[in-house]
């Protein structure tokens, strides 16, 4: 059993629920499901509530519609069902909360974004352990990228963020968006502060100048890699955040996203098998 759930505006105070089997009818119909049976598709129709507008003679109305899953033509009905609720003239707008189709839309892509952030993240930690040599979970210090530790601002704290981190097996990667991975590159201004604290630490002047100078990545094979992913990142951020809101995907950048995964798993993988072979 799937439900798809739904909000209506209606213009106008009527019998709801007659509207609604007679759409759903037509989308079985639409959808060439010609053995049902009518009360049957009654019973499948529960309004939750419906309540007039303060300020009109309009009528909101939330409602579910229980089908089931093993119909072969269930995702051609919920879309007769979404298109014959939009072109109804007792209707004024349309809002569905629960899909079935778009539950399994989401997932997909969700599987997708999985091993292309794990792979990502993978590549970026190998590119800072190898450019800082130390600090593990304070691989982003000189980069303007800040992880998002929500509602945990005791981890400003160095050794806090440490515990918090290594318990999970994770590192500040876990904590980016996608389109801050083509930013890595971009340094925080450097403090006097800053310049104090090496001063102390470095062995000699030439230390000292190093660090102050070569910050961040420098290597440029690894600098070529973080620039050779930029352009896709917006692109996936724009996909991770309609799976975590879970809205749908537009047309255009679910083509984009089939058109680009491909190719950034493919430069993911490239770059992952030439750290082996030392140049």
């Amino acid at each position: 059993m799937s439900t798809v759930s739904y909000q209506i505006v209606f213009k106008a105070k009527h019998d709801f629920k007659s509207e609604i089997l007679k759409i759903l009818k037509q989308s079985f119909d639409d959808s060439y499901i010609e053995d049902y049976d009518t009360t049957a598709l009654e019973d499948a129709i529960q309004i939750k509530y419906e309540k007039s507008l303060i300020k009109s003679t309009k009528v909101i109305v939330g409602f579910e519609i229980t089908l089931f899953e093993d119909l072969p033509e269930i995702k051609m009905l919920i879309a007769s069902i979404n298109d014959n609720l939009l072109s109804s003239g007792e209707i004024e707008a349309v809002f569905k909360f629960e899909d079935l189709d778009l539950f399994s839309k989401l997932d997909a892509l969700h599987n997708d974004l999985f091993k292309i952030e794990m792979r990502l993240r993978e590549a970026m930690t190998f590119i800072f352990i190898d450019t800082y040599g130390t600090d593990y979970y304070d691989l982003l210090r000189e980069t303007k990228v800040r992880p998002h530790f929500e509602g945990r601002s005791n981890l400003a704290n160095k050794e806090q963020k440490e515990t918090f981190l290594r318990k999970r097996f994770e590192n500040e990667f876990f904590h980016i968006f996608f389109n801050e991975y083509g930013k890595l590159t971009e340094l925080k201004s450097i403090k006097l502060e800053d310049i104090v604290s090496i001063a102390e630490t470095a062995k000699n002047f030439d230390e000292f100048r190093n660090q102050i100078i070569f910050r961040g990545v420098i290597k440029e094979d690894y600098l070529d890699f973080i620039n050779s992913i930029k352009a896709e990142m917006g692109i996936l951020e724009r996909v991770r955040n309609c799976f975590a809101h879970n809205r749908l995907l537009s047309e255009d950048d679910l083509t984009n996203f089939e058109r680009v995964k491909e190719q950034l798993l493919r430069k993911i993988d490239d770059f992952l098998a030439s750290l082996g072979q030392e140049k």
